[in-house]
């Protein structure tokens, strides 16, 4: 089969033939639909592992149909159309006998830690599998689950109706989070960003007031629209510049979550100690909130056709990471 494949000395992602992976007993073996470029791939994509020397298939927002399975499994059909969550966790850890699968001792992270689905067929544990609505097309489905990362994170603020949410980042998570806020939550919404087509979609999605960061300081932009500051943050722009802004735009004792993983980075902490700010890191999901994704996916109250214009197929996945890298597109879904 054609898979794109990670070598961890080596920047990039080359594509090759390989076997189509065996499964067991309590695995099932899917045929590999539509798959999405995260940006954690774009981090994978660009990184060098030390000391890491076997290479991987990557991918993990992945949707398609059952193929087969192993001995110990009996709720799949030949056919059945599915989505996958990514975390596989220990089971037996403390983390995992809490249902934090996501924070597990020892997790494992399809296309992460282990090979995942940008490939023509991936074998997964069964309880990591959902089944689709009908009406939830295999490209939608892919959206599954950057939305469950969306729902832990605005749930673990416990924002309330009728507040002033802001979001840093118009990508796929923040403009799905921008929904979520605005349509499931019904707050206002202003949306931080750069680049003028994203935050035209945010706008499409929902969002009160969009604030473009060439041309105001967004701290300033969000505070005069807010009143006094935004009672939500929620930073998924991924930068230092995004963190420390997204501290300084929240009103006193109001909430940051933070979407994007850092690394070693000088961001102003002033404001959180003198404003009592709370902050939380939030990070992939667990079985409830994917349910709880695919079940907006499914009712239709989560708008996801602008995301799924541009879909490319498995032998141009080279062509659909450099558009992804020149933010060329808000996303791009990969067609085995």
């Amino acid at each position: 089969m054609l898979a794109v494949v990670k070598y961890p000395d080596r920047a990039g992602v080359v594509l090759e033939d390989a076997p189509v992976p065996e499964y067991s007993p309590f695995e099932v073996l899917i045929k590999v639909k539509a798959v999405g470029i995260c940006g954690s791939d774009v981090r994978i994509y660009n990184m060098i592992y030390e000391g890491k020397k076997k290479k991987f298939i990557i991918g993990h927002e992945l949707s398609g149909e059952v193929v087969k399975w192993g001995e110990k499994v009996h709720r799949f059909h030949v056919g059945d159309r599915v989505a996958t969550e990514i975390c596989i966790g220990c089971a037996i850890c403390s983390y995992c006998k809490k249902g934090l699968i996501n924070l597990c001792d020892k997790l494992e992270e399809i296309g992460v830690t282990m090979s995942g689905g940008m490939a023509e067929y991936i074998s997964i544990p069964a309880r990591n599998v959902h089944r689709l609505a009908e009406n939830i097309s295999f490209e939608a489905a892919t959206l599954a689950d950057p939305l469950a990362c969306t729902i832990r994170g605005l749930e673990m603020a416990q924002i309330r109706p009728d507040t002033w949410v802001a979001i840093l980042g118009p990508g796929a998570m923040g403009l799905l989070a921008t929904q979520v806020a605005k349509r499931i939550r019904r707050t206002k919404v202003v949306v931080v960003g750069t680049r003028e087509n994203r935050l035209e979609l945010a706008r499409e999605f929902g969002a009160d007031h969009t604030v473009n960061l060439n041309e105001v300081d967004p701290v300033e932009a969000v505070l005069d629209i807010t009143d006094g500051g935004a009672d939500y943050t929620f930073e998924a722009a991924g930068s230092s510049g995004a963190l420390s802004q997204s501290f300084a735009m929240t009103r006193r004792n109001g909430s940051v979550v933070i979407f994007t993983v850092h690394r070693k980075i000088e961001v102003d902490m002033e404001p959180v100690i003198r404003n009592e700010l709370t902050v939380s890191g939030s990070i992939c999901y667990n079985y409830r909130e994917f349910e709880i994704a695919l079940d907006l996916l499914g009712k239709e109250k989560i708008d996801v056709a602008p995301l799924l214009q541009d879909i490319v197929p498995l032998k141009d996945a080279q062509e659909a990471f450099r558009r992804v890298i020149e933010r060329k597109t808000v996303k791009c879904i990969i067609k085995p």
